[in-house]
């Protein structure tokens, strides 16, 4: 598991179709870097950084 700043819990399951798009919450749109997404042992996650100031943001989505 990587290192992380913050964390939010996505209400939607995971979808691999939708892993590029940056994210549409208005918190979570500075977060434009994609560093890595997949299945890790909490489950569905993407980690995103922000470019201005390096902080990182996982994202955990629902499980099925």
């Amino acid at each position: 598991m990587l290192s992380y700043d913050v964390r939010h819990k996505a209400q939607k399951p995971f979808d691999y179709s939708c892993v590029y798009d940056i994210p549409k919450e208005r918190t979570l749109m500075r977060f434009t870097r994609l560093l890595w997404f997949g299945y890790d042992e909490e489950g569905p996650a993407v980690y995103r950084e922000d470019p201005t100031n390096k902080e990182i943001v996982r994202i955990d989505f629902l499980t099925g």
